[in-house]
């Protein structure tokens, strides 16, 4: 049977997934096309060969007995009220991270989720890069020993990106900046290698680079993960150019007491324990895939869970731990204090 699905948000993240349906064109179709630009949504069924239907009406797309999953790729403020309209209507939902405002929302939104049955999906395509896997089986085999201390970075600069007034510039319509929007990126990477996170410590600060931002684009922050390890992060999107040399432009290392792991240049190992690794930093010749593929990736492994009743590795329930890590590194910049992270 065809999975029909319901596009709502025509924008950047839904043009990354369409090469998703493109790969998977015999297990699912697009059937509708929803923004509020009509133009965009029109652009975008006349890519699928024009027979999705267009609309800038979301609960249209909902409403209709013909979509049997939606996609969600709109602002971070309709997020909330979109899933919990999907769930009313017992659709399955595929939907962009970040997952919600703060984790109030999220919360409800996986309640009503889990009262439906229905499949609840988060796109936090990182965790489906191929390279991604790899890496978490050496770590779970202790290949570089237990894992000590972690670094993550990234470098963007948002004006370039997107005009003055985009959506992404307000605090009231994303719930945040980099920290929110980018940083939550190797955030739930990082708990998928290394587990959950106990406690943060954050700064950051509005650079005015980014004309009319009103929310952070610079962060600096500590985590403390459950097993011990202590992990670093900088992230801004006020880089003029970006410095780091790996195949999604952040900077992952991972520090062991066998070992290490990094992505510079594509990915490397040293190892005490494992032959081929025992001689300084080692290629592991990974694909370091373009970045593209996990977005074909998330949406395959999304389509596998619709079809088969599979729940997703990136699931509504999973995502929380990753929300709350998010909500507690902006409770640390407002306390001036480190936080503990909610149990979700």
């Amino acid at each position: 049977m065809t999975i029909r699905v319901g596009l709502i948000g025509c924008g950047l993240m839904a043009r990354a997934h369409l090469p998703g349906y493109e790969a998977s064109r015999n297990e699912a179709e697009i059937v509708m096309c929803c923004d509020n630009n009509l133009q965009l949504a029109r652009d975008t069924s006349a890519k699928l060969g024009g027979t999705a239907v267009v609309t800038t009406d979301w609960q249209s797309v909902i409403d209709n007995p013909q979509v049997d999953v939606v996609d969600v790729c709109a602002p971070h403020f309709l997020h909330a009220p979109i899933i919990l309209a999907a769930a009313k209507a017992g659709k399955h939902v595929l939907l962009e991270k970040p997952m919600a405002m703060n984790l109030a929302e999220a919360r409800e939104m996986v309640t009503a989720m889990d009262k439906v049955g229905k499949v609840f999906m988060v796109a936090q395509n990182q965790r489906y890069l191929p390279e991604h896997a790899p890496i978490k089986k050496w770590l779970d085999e202790g290949a570089i020993g237990r894992v000590i201390a972690a670094r993550i970075d990234g470098n963007q600069f948002l004006s370039k990106s997107y005009p003055e007034g985009h959506w992404l510039f307000s605090k009231k319509l994303a719930g945040g900046g980099v920290i929110r929007t980018t940083a939550i990126h190797k955030i739930d990477l990082m708990r998928s290698f290394l587990g959950d996170v106990r406690r943060v410590t954050a700064l950051y600060s509005t650079s005015g680079l980014n004309p009319g931002m009103d929310t952070e684009d610079i962060a600096a922050f500590a985590m403390e993960f459950e097993s011990g390890a202590i992990g670093e992060a900088f992230f801004t999107f006020a880089a003029y150019q970006n410095p780091i040399p790996t195949a999604s432009h952040e900077l992952v290392i991972l520090y062991g007491t066998k070992g290490m792991i990094n992505n510079i240049n594509g990915w490397h190992m040293h190892s005490t324990e494992v032959e081929g690794y025992k001689n300084g930093l080692t290629s592991m010749g990974l694909p370091n895939a373009d970045y593209g593929q996990s977005f074909v990736h998330e949406v395959k492994h999304f389509l596998d869970c619709v079809a088969n009743g599979k729940t997703p590795a990136t699931s509504g329930h999973d995502n929380l731990k990753t929300m709350a890590i998010i909500e507690a590194l902006y409770q640390s910049v407002e306390t001036g204090k480190t936080t503990l992270v909610e149990h979700t």
